[in-house]
């Protein structure tokens, strides 16, 4: 019976030691960017909707802005932007200048947050309603660059 004791005592201890450890180690991890981790999902949830040849749904993401292309006329005012995703895929955002105000400066190389809807397109997809929408605010979108939204 003692040496269940002991060695019951010794299981405990170790267990100590290592819950211990692994705590710490799980502090090391914790960098407090919750908001990236939600960014990165939402780019899996593009990448679920694109192999799927799924849209309309609401997303919120970031990407690298590649071009900014030429505004659109037709059917709307649009300003046209060529995002790589986290993933590789690009998208290309059309942000209703019409109903919205356009964002001023965009460069290059520097990121873009959005939210909007995603429309699947065979060569990546495209990210509309990225505007206030008076009739229905809850599905509204935006476009987040430099520290500022506009809708």
């Amino acid at each position: 019976m003692p040496k269940t004791v002991v060695i019951l005592s010794l299981v405990v201890l170790l267990s100590a030691c290592f819950s211990s450890e692994n705590d710490e180690l799980n502090a090391l991890y914790n960098d407090a960017d919750v908001q990236m981790d939600k960014l990165l999902q939402e780019v899996e949830h593009i990448e679920f909707l694109y192999k799927q040849q799924r849209g309309g749904q609401q997303v919120h993401s970031v990407g690298i802005i590649l071009k900014i292309l030429k505004n659109q006329d037709k059917p709307f005012a649009a300003q046209q932007i060529l995002l790589r995703l986290h993933s590789g895929r690009k998208l290309i955002i059309q942000h209703n200048i019409e109903s919205g105000q356009a964002v001023p400066g965009l460069k290059t190389g520097e990121s873009l947050e959005f939210y909007g809807v995603y429309k699947w397109h065979p060569k990546g997809g495209l990210i509309i309603g990225t505007h206030l929408l008076a009739d229905n605010p809850k599905r509204s979108g935006w476009l987040k660059y430099n520290k500022l939204t506009y809708q």
